[in-house]
């Protein structure tokens, strides 16, 4: 698990993100709607790898930590934060920051 971390930390992708957002904010009213989609489904695109690998971590944390109370924590922090994300996206709207979020 730990490697699986290790790569995702010295990811380059990863880290260049917040430099791809600033310069889309630059940009945002420069862009046409279609580029402005474009970069947005880029974003979405980068963030499901990573939420992919996080997810493959969280697998193996979970294994090593044993199933009961692993499957506990996770249904206690994450399955709340899914389900407000997932209304809101059906409902067209986007998530709130008052939506219930893991906390640390």
């Amino acid at each position: 698990m730990a490697e699986n971390l290790r790569k995702l930390v010295s990811s380059e992708s990863l880290r260049s993100m917040l430099d791809k957002l600033e310069l889309w904010l630059r940009d945002y009213n420069k862009n046409s709607c279609d580029q402005n989609l474009n970069v947005c489904l880029e974003f979405i695109e980068q963030v499901a790898k990573v939420q992919g690998q996080l997810f493959g971590i969280l697998t193996a944390t979970a294994q090593e930590g044993g199933r009961n109370d692993s499957l506990e924590v996770i249904k206690s922090r994450l399955l709340p934060w899914l389900e407000a994300s997932f209304t809101c996206a059906s409902l067209g709207k986007p998530v709130s920051s008052k939506a219930p979020f893991p906390q640390a």
